[in-house]
């Protein structure tokens, strides 16, 4: 079967919580943490096993992608198209060349674009709450199919 997961970066703190001076450099929260663990557990249960994990290059998105890594036994990969600033269309488009490559991918990014993504590809509008996640079943291309939206 053919899978896409889409997860919204874990809570991270604000800026001025953080001591950064850049969006990009903001960190997960304890709660993000914590989160994070917890959809990795859940996606194992669901029996999950991407063979690619790819996330925006921004920390708090990265550091969740790491966090499920761990659980999930997969590589990662930094890819600019998941910053929260593309096209939502060409971002539907990269995920799907993706599945080219391995039968199950997991993308991490931040909304409003996995919101939007999800929408397109699955036809379904959800509210994603920081560490929430979508898996989509894309065997058919052209109908793909909404499995589960939690966390």
């Amino acid at each position: 079967m053919k899978t896409l997961v889409i997860v919204r970066h874990a809570h991270a703190l604000p800026g001025y919580e953080s001591g950064v001076h850049s969006d990009a450099e903001r960190p997960l929260s304890a709660e993000g943490r914590e989160k994070a663990s917890v959809a990795a557990a859940r996606l194992h249960q669901l029996g999950i096993t991407p063979g690619l994990i790819i996330t925006s290059p921004l920390l708090r998105a990265e550091q969740t992608a790491c966090i499920l890594a761990e659980t999930l036994c997969a590589p990662v990969e930094k890819s600019f198209e998941l910053n929260g600033l593309k096209d939502e269309q060409e971002v539907c488009d990269f995920l799907k060349e993706q599945l080219n490559r391995t039968d199950c991918v997991l993308a991490v990014g931040h909304n409003p674009n996995v919101t939007y993504v999800t929408h397109m590809l699955a036809g379904q509008v959800r509210t994603f709450l920081p560490g929430s996640f979508a898996v989509i079943n894309m065997d058919n291309p052209a109908a793909p199919q909404l499995t589960y939206f939690g966390e």
